[in-house]
């Protein structure tokens, strides 16, 4: 009875869908794991603040939500370019609309002086020794084999550091889940404060938000860009 008596609060108090900001999330938590009040609370807002970033972290590097276009002219002569500030992979990667492929370190160095192979660029590849930069093989040795590229790429997730920062870039599309970021922070709050039953409460509800967003994201049922989502 006790733990249906906790999700039924937690719903009725479940943040709205509009973009919060940090400092709401901050006050959200403290609520969910009974951290508020003026002579209970136990946790500072730094403390907090990191455990929203730390599942803001987490869930960028399984879920990868942002997504950017990139493009640039290839040259003459060059291989290597270099990639967006927030890069973190590619996931497409065009030549004049024509899908180049990705092909490893590992495998290009099976080929007979690779580096010096000139021509219109079928591959693209990342080395690990510069990951700021992307190459091309083989590579424009002329005009001919020159044109525009377009890098579609996973992109960083900005870390929230002010009261107004807003999770997940501030993108509209996400603003449904920032509750999930306030689930986890109740639930490691409540983990250290030893609430057994109050933190399986909120890690279900943050692995139910976790499947919900991967679900928007993978197959993107509801994507509307610059529409603000309806409260749940």
């Amino acid at each position: 009875m006790r733990t249906i008596l906790i999700v039924a609060m937690l719903w009725v108090l479940a943040p709205p869908a509009a973009a919060s900001t940090r400092s709401e999330m901050v006050t959200s938590c403290r609520v969910f794991s009974r951290d508020s009040g003026t002579t209970r609370q136990r946790f500072t807002d730094t403390q907090l603040e990191s455990f929203l970033n730390e599942a803001q972290g987490d869930l960028a590097q399984a879920l990868r939500p942002i997504r950017k276009s990139h493009e640039f002219e290839l040259v003459a002569g060059t291989t290597y370019y270099d990639l967006p500030d927030d890069y973190t992979h590619a996931y497409r990667v065009t030549r004049d609309r024509q899908v180049l492929k990705e092909e490893s370190m590992k495998s290009l160095d099976k080929k007979t002086e690779w580096q010096s192979v000139g021509g219109l660029p079928s591959h693209y590849f990342v080395s690990f020794a510069s990951r700021t930069k992307v190459g091309f093989y083989p590579f424009p040795d002329t005009v001919n084999s020159t044109g525009t590229i377009r890098l579609e790429y996973v992109a960083q997730v900005d870390e929230m550091t002010s009261d107004s920062s807003e999770p997940f870039n501030g993108i509209d599309e996400f603003q449904a889940y920032d509750d999930i970021l306030v689930h986890f922070c109740a639930y490691m709050v409540a983990v250290i404060d030893g609430q057994t039953d109050v933190a399986g409460v909120h890690l279900s509800l943050y692995q139910q938000g976790f499947k919900a967003m991967q679900d928007e994201i993978n197959q993107r049922p509801s994507y509307a860009p610059g529409i603000t989502p309806a409260v749940r």
